[in-house]
């Protein structure tokens, strides 16, 4: 068997201490023992990255149908695929073939599956007939708006950072921080920003982990009603601290 050089394959890594636990625990690990498989094998990082895009939209169709054990596989499906964006880059690095498209399919990828995981979950919860939440009764085709916004409230919590940095390079963010770049900036207490952000469901790594947890326990249409109302406001408060 091919022998690794793991530190090549791995060292190359930046890792922030903002890092959540759901990305140190789960994803990396994960991901790095997919890279060990991938890395081994002729498939170039462009595949790879064109792969984990096409899984999150074969994951996010199973979430349409309103079953729990589909929803459940396409939750399953969702932490794989966000594992494998993690590999793309190390596999490219450690062959030497990286290139402007592989950064141009990534962009696209997650422009295009992150408002469909979320419509589809809203049409899924729709489709499956969930009329009520804690006993109060709710028109079904809510759940279609609130898919609608959830999804939308994610690109434009990726999108606005980006947005500022091509007006504004002089104060450019960092671009792998994220969340720390612009609203940690506002917390004066960096150990109790860590520690909101290591909990925080709005984090998208732990959306991650979170939807498998909901489908396996039958509460898609809470995972639709808390998203599709927080992620609009998250995105708004980020608009505001940019704006500013």
């Amino acid at each position: 068997m091919q022998k690794i050089d793991r530190e090549r394959l791995f060292g190359v890594r930046h890792t922030s201490e903002y890092e959540n636990a759901s990305s140190k625990y789960i994803f990396t690990p994960l991901s790095r023992a997919l890279s060990l498989i991938i890395v081994r094998t002729p498939a170039t990082p462009n595949q790879v990255t064109i792969f984990w895009g096409l899984l999150m939209i074969a994951s996010s169709i199973l979430l349409m149908f309103g079953d729990r054990i589909l929803s459940t596989i396409g939750g399953i499906g969702w932490v794989i695929a966000y594992a494998l964006d993690y590999t793309d880059g190390d596999i490219a690095r450690y062959k030497d073939m990286r290139s402007r498209r592989g950064g141009f399919q990534e962009r696209v990828n997650h422009r295009t599956t992150y408002p469909l995981l979320m419509f589809c979950a809203g049409f899924g919860v729709w489709y499956g007939g969930s009329s009520g939440f804690l006993n109060i009764s709710i028109d079904p085709a809510i759940y279609l708006i609130l898919g609608f916004t959830a999804g939308l409230g994610m690109v434009s919590i990726v999108d606005l950072g980006a947005n500022y940095n091509s007006c504004c390079p002089e104060t450019a963010l960092e671009r792998d921080e994220g969340s720390a770049a612009v609203e940690g900036k506002h917390f004066k207490n960096q150990k109790l920003f860590r520690l909101i952000m290591n909990l925080n469901p709005l984090t998208f790594t732990n959306m991650k982990i979170l939807l498998p947890i909901f489908a396996v326990l039958g509460l898609m249409d809470v995972f639709v009603i808390f998203y599709g109302i927080f992620y609009p406001m998250a995105a708004f408060g980020r608009y505001v601290m940019l704006y500013r």
